[in-house]
């Protein structure tokens, strides 16, 4: 794993761990469509949790995070080593969703106490709801439940656990996910930073295009202060962002696979 102590790798090097990448995306995006391929046995945490939680499973969260995480890595890999093209911005946002979904399944499920761990499964359905909520009545669609019947649903299981009903209403978001990821995993090249930057890419901000994308010409325009440039990727650089996710999805597997797992 390339670290940030680390020399640039040669062009052999890099065209190296993106194969490595794309073995662990195409391995863990057959897994992810298999039947069986994130299971939870009886009598693990995960378990004992679905059963205080229910119908707001926490298995169901971290597995949905997981297997979007996983989506997203084999989608970067597909458009970095297989499309022929390599884009400025686009496998930015592909790793930027990578971060996050890997983050926010490591965030639910890295506490070590089954309160704490049912609290951040519940404030990611109040974020669900609300964001679907948000979606339906925002383009004019009927919603047949309203929002408050499903956060008061959501509240009686918070009350059944004797959890407070107050930081779980505000749900969650995707910077506490991701601080969260790297405070747990310490991992060589981060968490926040590579998701920043991606973020900064996948919003066509200026300081992240300037501080990573090459410059690789100006051009001169009708004002005098004001110049085009062109700017290029380039696949090392874009590795940052793909050995970054990687190993954040790696770690959110590594977890759900310790807490899906019996004694």
């Amino acid at each position: 794993m390339w670290d940030v102590a680390m020399t640039t790798p040669t062009p052999e090097q890099t065209q190296a761990k993106w194969r490595e990448i794309t073995v662990l995306a195409e391995e863990l995006a057959a897994r992810s469509s298999a039947v069986d391929g994130f299971t939870i046995a009886p009598g693990s945490p995960l378990a004992g949790d679905d059963v205080h939680c229910d119908p707001y499973h926490a298995s169901h969260a971290v597995k949905m995070s997981i297997t979007s995480a996983i989506d997203h890595l084999h989608a970067l890999c597909a458009l970095v080593v297989h499309s022929g093209f390599l884009h400025l911005a686009a496998p930015a946002t592909l790793a930027r969703g990578v971060l996050e979904c890997a983050s926010t399944a490591i965030w639910i499920a890295s506490p070590t106490t089954r309160d704490e761990r049912i609290a951040r499964a519940l404030r990611w359905n109040i974020t669900d709801v609300k964001d679907g909520d948000r979606a339906a009545t925002g383009a004019g669609i009927p919603v047949p439940t309203s929002l408050q019947d499903r956060k008061d649903k959501i509240e009686v299981v918070a009350t059944k656990r004797s959890l407070p009903f107050k930081p779980i209403s505000g749900g969650y978001t995707s910077s506490e996910a991701v601080a969260a990821a790297e405070a747990f995993l310490k991992p060589p090249l981060g968490v926040v930073l590579p998701w920043r930057l991606a973020s900064g890419f996948a919003h066509g901000r200026r300081w992240a295009m300037l501080a990573f994308a090459d410059r690789m010409q100006q051009q001169a325009t009708t004002q005098p202060s004001v110049v085009n440039l062109k700017m290029e990727n380039d696949f090392t650089k874009v590795l940052f962002l793909g050995l970054a996710a990687a190993q954040v999805v790696k770690g959110a597997v590594a977890l759900f696979e310790k807490r899906s797992s019996a004694p």
